[in-house]
């Protein structure tokens, strides 16, 4: 059997079966057909190479875009009479509905045939080309302005006859003239329309000409194999769709619903888009006349009330983008894609409290989750700070690329000079549960909260002191969030239940749900940390990266919640229902390369799976000239060098060590500002120390001399110390001299000294004096 040589839109290989048809069995595509457009091999070709960036789209010809009137409409018509209202259906009427003529129940008449025709003028000024479409509510025509030399678009009433349609009409255009916005089509005039007895029954809206390509048209011409669509595009798309509704959200005291969103009602113009048809926008609470929805996309509370929300907008936007989408390229390492689908998914949540609060929210995530898309594909952009997330300040994993302190050779047993010279095998740093509470991320104040001044630097704010309420009222949630934070910093089981108690308090005040649940549930979650650090007990962890991953729903666009969830599963192993722990770091990482801790999250993995030359890549990616990059730095000289943990990795070679070494002098001294790490004197002793150590344990293992102990022989004696090899012999000598000059700078205490005296004993070649 032949597999199919096609791909889905997704990008993926069809991978279906070829029948003796000569079609695929899952695709339908002819074998020998052209199928879908090539896609590049390259991740970073995929999708626009700008941020927010779309496609140049020319509008059509305006001749080429003209319809003809007696074309079947698609449509569902009804009496023009508000006392009747019937839709022309069965058992009213049966087969195809004439566009004109009389209502079969009460006699009122219709017509929904276009009012205007070619060459017809409207106040010596618009001269009608012919329609082009029909609406919900009216038909559209194209006409040149023959004042200004140029093609507009032309709205009037789909049926003439309708009894509400003067109000229709002037409710659109005191809403178009009161809603002006980039991503909104623009309105230029308005023509009145009157009777023989000089009755206004209507009008004409004049608006710009954006052309006829909607993203539904958009998506008829992927699926014909004509283009393609990113995933991308689709989130640039949402975000640009999105910033016209913040614009309707929050235009002053006037909250504007659009009502009405979906493909047919979006055009790509140029390289943006234009939101069409806003014959359904309404004051929020406006019930008349009634607001004009399409089912498929409506929120499920808009089918009982009929009064469109913001709520219901959101949901028409994610049930739009996830239409978009199913036509899209969605080929992304890692998360990409799942963050871009967790943000649908909280936009079209069955209940509206636990959709986003609005537009700015949501279009916030959107963007996180479209430059996450980007960065797993390798594309880089300019960094974005978080409306929700203060940086740490603090490195978690640091261990990992810190010189190990003089405790590091303090804290060994004493041993004697007949021992094989086994270095301590490399520490990976994992960070405590404790680490953990203490180092990640802190969430900004919500804006309005009470107290959300006192928390400003110019306010005196103490993030180590303890706040009090002080009678204010309301309570304040930030200031009980604040004491968790500072209690949790702190080391007795009192502390801990205070600050338990305090989220307690939090949680009871008074608020918007929508603002406060991912903060309360962010403190739990590193409550749950706390914990676990007194009790050694893995089911804390498990807890908070529960109430972690009840974030990263609600804020599917932040990193934030991705690194807490990745130290979670780093220390409880992957859960195959959940993102792994490399997903989670890389996702961090790529989006942000100046993140040292998910490449040290990330190197810890690599290093635990044996794969030493993976973590020491990873940790090569840390954007140089940055804080961290110096830990980046020192982890990789480490990691060239180390024993690591098991017993399943070999030490490297010494030559690998000696490149260590080498590289490790040419830190030493540096003048600051190179863009690389500089050690001092100090510091590069004991770091040289530390991998001269593990050099002589590799030279030690290698020795093949006859007689001569290898590695897990066991003791050495006299003679074997005798008949050492010439470069275990130099080795030791270097060791010799190094442990030397740190006893040298350690002389106090007197026990300091001496036990590193007595390494130095322990490791130097035997001599007949």
């Amino acid at each position: 059997m032949t597999t199919c040589p096609h791909r889905c839109f997704t990008g993926a290989p069809c991978g279906g079966t070829v029948l003796p048809t000569g079609h695929c069995a899952v695709c339908g595509r002819a074998e020998n057909d052209p199928g879908l457009p090539a896609l590049p091999e390259d991740p970073r070709e995929l999708g626009p190479r700008e941020l927010l960036a779309l496609p140049e789209r020319e509008p059509r010809p305006a001749e080429e875009r003209l319809v003809r009137p007696e074309a079947p409409l698609l449509i569902r018509m009804g009496c023009s009479s508000a006392d009747c209202g019937i839709t022309f259906a069965p058992p009213y009427t049966e087969g195809p509905v004439p566009v004109t003529g009389f209502c079969p129940a009460c006699g009122a008449r219709y017509s929904y045939r276009p009012e205007l025709t070619e060459g017809d003028t409207l106040r010596d000024q618009y001269k009608i080309m012919g329609p082009i479409a029909h609406g919900g509510q009216g038909w559209v025509y194209l006409a040149e302005d023959t004042h200004l030399g140029d093609v507009v678009a032309v709205k009037g009433l789909l049926n003439r006859y309708e009894h509400d349609g003067a109000r229709l009409a002037d409710v659109e255009r005191r809403n178009l003239v009161a809603i002006r916005h980039p991503r909104i089509v623009q309105i230029r005039d308005f023509v009145a329309r009157s009777d023989d007895t000089g009755q206004i029954t209507g009008g004409y809206i004049v608006m710009d000409d954006v052309g006829d390509g909607t993203l539904a048209k958009v998506v008829e011409e992927v699926r014909r194999g004509e283009s393609v669509l990113d995933i991308e595009h689709v989130a640039a798309y949402g975000c640009q769709i999105l910033e016209a509704f913040d614009h309707l959200h929050a235009d002053g005291e006037r909250v504007f619903v659009y009502g009405d969103m979906k493909p047919s009602n979006v055009v790509h113009h140029r390289d943006g888009i234009k939101v069409i048809d806003l014959g359904g926008m309404r004051e929020q609470g406006q019930t008349q006349p009634p607001a004009h929805v399409t089912p498929d996309y409506m929120a499920p509370e808009t089918g009982t009330s009929a009064v469109p929300t913001v709520a219901h907008d959101l949901h028409t936007v994610g049930v739009t983008l996830r239409e978009l989408a199913r036509w899209a390229v969605t080929e992304v390492p890692g998360l990409g894609t799942a963050s871009f689908e967790r943000v649908v998914d909280r936009a079209v949540r069955t209940d509206p409290g636990r959709r986003f609060a609005d537009a700015r929210e949501m279009v916030g995530q959107l963007r996180g989750a479209l430059r996450e898309i980007r960065a797993l594909r390798g594309k880089s952009d300019p960094p974005e700070p978080s409306d929700y997330f203060r940086p740490s300040t603090q490195l978690l994993g640091a261990r990992l690329g810190t010189v190990p302190g003089i405790e590091h050779w303090l804290d060994r047993p004493r041993r004697d000079r007949y021992e094989p010279p086994v270095a301590p095998a490399l520490d990976l740093g994992a960070p405590t549960p404790t680490e953990i509470a203490a180092c990640l991320p802190v969430p900004r104040p919500y804006p309005g909260d009470p107290q959300t001044a006192r928390f400003e630097v110019s306010s005196g704010y103490d993030p180590g002191q303890l706040l009090e309420q002080e009678g204010v009222r309301p309570r304040s949630v930030e200031i009980c969030l604040h004491n968790v934070r500072v209690l949790l910093g702190r080391n007795t089981r009192e502390d801990l239940e205070r600050a338990q108690e305090e989220l307690d308090t939090a949680d009871s005040v008074p608020g918007p749900p929508a603002v406060r649940r991912w903060r309360l549930e962010w403190h739990r979650a590193l409550l749950a940390l706390r914990s676990a650090g007194l009790d050694d007990d893995p089911r804390q962890v498990a807890e908070a990266r529960s109430h972690f991953t009840q974030v990263h729903l609600e804020l599917p666009g932040e990193y934030a919640p991705k690194l807490a969830l990745a130290y979670c599963t780093e220390r409880l192993g992957d859960d195959p229902a959940e993102p792994t722990a490399e997903e989670l770091y890389e996702a961090v990482f790529a989006r942000n390369p100046a993140h040292g801790g998910a490449a040290l999250g990330l190197a810890r993995l690599a290093l635990r799976a044996g794969d030493r030359r993976a973590a020491i890549d990873v940790l090569g990616r840390v954007r140089q000239g940055t804080l961290d990059h110096t830990v980046a730095r020192i982890a990789s000289l480490r990691i060239r060098a180390a024993r690591l943990p098991g017993d399943g990795d070999p030490l490297p070679a010494p030559a690998e060590v000696d490149a260590a070494l080498a590289e490790l002098r040419g830190l030493v001294g540096r003048r600051p500002g190179a863009g690389e790490p500089s050690l001092s004197e100090d510091e590069a002793l004991r770091l040289s120390t530390e991998l001269h150590e593990w050099k002589l344990d590799a030279v030690h293992g290698l020795s093949d001399r006859p007689g001569s102990p290898g590695r897990g022989a066991g003791r050495l004696d006299a003679r074997g110390l005798r008949r050492l090899s010439t470069p275990e012999r130099e080795l030791r000598r270097q060791m010799e001299s190094l442990y030397r000059r740190l006893a040298a700078r350690h002389q106090e205490p007197a026990a300091a000294h001496e036990h590193l005296v007595d390494l130095m004993h322990a490791v130097r070649p035997q001599t007949v004096f």
